[in-house]
C-alpha cells in the first residue's frame, strides 16, 4: 500500500468512527523554520532522545552517548534537540547508566552539546535549539521513592517527607547551573509518564503543602521552576514536558473528567501552563498523554493506533485553544508503525494546533 492510499484508508476509518485525525499528505511544513523565544529554529522537527542507558557510573555521558546523538542529528534537519531524561541525583535515575545533570558532570555535556551542534551544522548548515530534560523517576528510580500512596498505581516505594521533596527542588536549580554550563539553550521538567514530578500532580490524597488541592498539587513543579529561574536567570529558557491527560479514573488521575470518568478535561493542565507562562515564561510545551504500558483507562485490550493517535491530538488541539495559541506545542511521535507521523504532524501544524513534530531519536 502506497503512502497516499494508506492516508486515505487512515481516513476513511477515523471518519467512520467519527475522531479528530488530521492527516494531509504534504510535510513540506515540517521543514519551515520558525521562531522560540526570538531565538531562529531550523525547522518544525524535534529530535526527542530516548534514554540509551550509556553513562559512565557517575551519570556523565560516554563516547557512545555522543555517537548516539551524532547518528540521529546527521539522519535528518532538527531544529530544537531535546535531550533524553537526566536525572537530577544520582539516586534519581531509572537504571546505572542513566545520565545525571549536575555540576560535577557539567563539562561532559557540554562536549556532548558541542558535538550535536557540529554534526548537525556540518550536515545541514544549521545549529538546533539544545534542551535539558531535568528527571525523577520516581518509584521507578534506583532508590524508590513516591509522592502519594495510590489506591489506582499501588506501589512499595517510600513515601516522601514533604523536606525530602524540597531538597529535589533545591538538586533541580543545581541541575540547571550544570544546564548553563553545557551550552543548552533551554531547560525542561519531565512532568509525565508519572515519574515524580508528573505523580505530584495527581497527588490528591497527600497531606501537607505538596498535595490535596490545585495549589498544593502544583506546588512542587512550581517550587523547581522558581528555584531554576532564582539561580539561572534569563540564561535559559523555560519549557515542559507536560502529561495533558494520564488516562486514570478521579479522584486519582490527571487532566481527567469528574462527570465522565473516561474522558479527559484540560481545565487543570491549561491552568498549570498558563502559571508557568506568567511566571517563567514557559511557551514550549511537549505534549503527552496517558502512562507507558498503562492502557487507557485500565482497558483489558490495548487500544488501535488511530485512536491512540487521535486522542493525542485532540488533547493537543484542545490545550492549544485554551491556551489560545500561547504557547508553541510538540506532537510527540508514538511506537505507531501503521500510522505514518509526519503526514499526521503536518496536519496538526497546518491546521494550527501545534507547532512542532517531536521524532523519536
Amino acid at each position: 500500500m502506497s503512502t497516499i492510499e494508506q492516508i486515505q484508508a487512515l481516513r476513511n476509518e477515523a471518519s467512520r468512527i467519527g475522531v479528530f485525525f488530521p492527516m494531509i499528505a504534504e510535510t513540506e511544513i515540517l521543514g519551515e523554520p520558525d521562531t522560540l523565544h526570538a531565538r531562529p529554529i531550523a525547522s518544525r522537527r524535534v529530535l526527542c532522545m530516548q534514554s540509551g542507558s550509556d553513562a559512565d557510573a557517575d551519570g556523565a555521558p560516554t563516547a557512545e552517548t555522543l555517537a548516539r546523538y551524532v547518528e540521529a542529528v546527521r539522519k535528518q534537519q532538527y531544529g530544537i534537540v531535546w535531550l533524553e531524561p537526566c536525572a537530577v541525583s544520582a539516586e534519581a535515575r531509572r537504571c546505572e547508566h542513566s545520565l545525571v545533570l549536575c555540576e560535577k558532570n557539567a563539562e561532559a555535556f557540554r562536549r556532548l552539546t558541542e558535538g550535536i551542534s557540529k554534526a548537525s551544522e556540518d550536515a545541514f548548515g544549521t545549529i538546533p535549539v539544545i534542551v535539558a530534560l531535568l528527571d525523577h523517576a520516581g518509584h521507578h528510580a534506583l532508590t524508590p521513592v513516591s509522592i502519594e500512596t495510590s489506591k489506582a498505581l499501588p506501589t512499595d516505594a517510600k513515601l516522601l517527607t514533604d523536606d525530602e521533596m524540597t531538597q529535589i527542588v533545591l538538586q533541580c536549580a543545581e541541575a540547571s547551573k550544570a544546564a548553563v554550563t553545557a551550552g543548552c539553550g533551554g531547560i525542561a521538567l519531565n512532568a509525565a509518564d508519572r515519574n515524580l514530578f508528573g505523580e505530584s500532580l495527581a497527588a490528591f490524597h497527600r497531606d501537607g503543602k505538596f498535595g490535596g488541592d490545585f495549589d498544593d498539587r502544583t506546588r512542587f513543579v512550581r517550587d523547581c521552576y522558581t528555584a531554576m529561574k532564582m539561580l539561572t536567570g534569563e540564561r535559559l529558557f523555560y519549557t515542559i514536558r507536560l502529561c495533558l491527560s494520564d488516562g486514570i479514573a478521579q479522584p486519582d488521575g490527571w487532566g481527567m473528567a469528574f462527570e465522565d470518568l473516561s474522558a479527559p478535561d484540560l481545565y487543570e493542565p491549561a491552568l498549570l501552563l498558563k502559571i508557568l507562562q506568567t511566571l517563567y515564561g514557559v511557551k514550549l510545551v511537549l505534549c503527552s498523554i496517558g502512562i507507558p504500558d498503562i492502557n487507557w483507562m485500565l482497558l483489558p485490550e490495548r487500544e488501535s493506533n488511530l485512536i491512540r493517535y487521535s486522542r493525542l491530538c485532540t488533547c493537543t488541539a484542545m490545550l492549544d485553544s485554551d491556551m489560545q495559541q500561547n504557547v508553541q506545542l510538540i506532537l510527540p511521535e508514538l511506537d505507531a508503525e501503521d500510522v505514518p507521523f509526519s503526514t499526521l504532524a503536518a496536519g496538526m501544524i497546518k491546521g494550527e494546533f501545534a507547532s512542532f513534530a517531536g521524532y523519536v531519536g
